[in-house]
């Protein structure tokens, strides 16, 4: 027996199975069925940066500390120092305690960096925030920058004025010139008080008889304030020609003799 296969009949149920197994495919998973979603890193994600290394606090050497009157409002403190390296920066922290100020200054620098080895001068100049009259003490990194009391003040702050003191002599040597014997020269060395203080140009000489006096001075500009450190200095001082004879030399605060051939 030849069964008829109706055509119109064939279309509609090939097109029904057909759309049946597209949605079949389509059909959203109910919870807890199939496998997890796994979602992949997105692109262009910001990265976290890298840690900056780690610095070392080093010592800085402070050649000269100056406290600068900027106006009637303000002070700053400049300071010239000498770095260990081509790595160090230097950085500076001001606080205040009543009527002491703190300044502290020092150098940073990364760990782990390899560094040239070359010293640098450099100057820092420091606001202090406000007007630094007679009534405060200021210090830096643990010194005391103030007049020293045995100054004698010449002129007011700010007028071109100086102030001056004896250096402090500690040794004197006495040579002689070697085609004139009698031709006396002396080799001083001592010490300033302060980072300010600059030896005096033209010491004040006097003989007489065979007594030789020689008084050495040390100037400033008048009304700084300034690091307490002592600076040594070496200077020359001829004393020309001197006849014959066994002498006594005063040096400031220093004495001892010698003789002339």
């Amino acid at each position: 027996m030849v069964q008829t296969v109706d055509r119109q009949r064939v279309v509609p149920l090939t097109l029904l199975l057909a759309v049946s197994l597209v949605l079949l495919a389509c059909r959203v998973p109910a919870a807890g069925e199939g496998n997890p979603v796994v979602s992949s890193p997105t692109q262009g994600a910001t990265q976290q940066p890298t840690p900056t290394p780690s610095t070392e606090r080093v010592d800085v050497t402070i050649r000269n500390a100056t406290l600068h009157p900027v106006d009637t409002h303000q002070t700053e403190l400049v300071v010239d120092l000498t770095v260990p390296d081509t790595c160090t920066e230097v950085r500076y922290a001001v606080t205040r305690e009543g009527m002491r100020i703190r300044i502290a200054v020092w150098g940073e620098r990364p760990l782990g960096v390899m560094c040239a080895q070359v010293l640098r001068d450099e100057q820092v100049v420091i606001p202090i925030g406000f007007a630094v009259n007679g009534g405060f003490v200021v210090e830096l990194n643990g010194v005391e920058l103030s007049p020293r009391p045995e100054e004698n003040s010449v002129g007011e702050p700010g007028t071109g004025a100086l102030d001056y003191g004896l250096a402090s002599v500690e040794q004197v040597e006495i040579r002689n010139v070697d085609e004139r014997p009698r031709h006396v020269i002396l080799e001083i060395q001592g010490h300033l008080p302060d980072a300010c203080a600059e030896l005096g140009e033209h010491p004040i000489i006097s003989i007489v008889g065979k007594e030789v006096t020689v008084q050495l001075e040390w100037e400033r500009p008048r009304g700084l304030m300034c690091a307490q450190v002592l600076r040594p200095f070496t200077t020359s001082v001829d004393l020309g020609e001197l006849e014959p004879g066994a002498y006594t030399l005063v040096v400031n605060d220093l004495q001892t003799t010698f003789e002339v051939e």
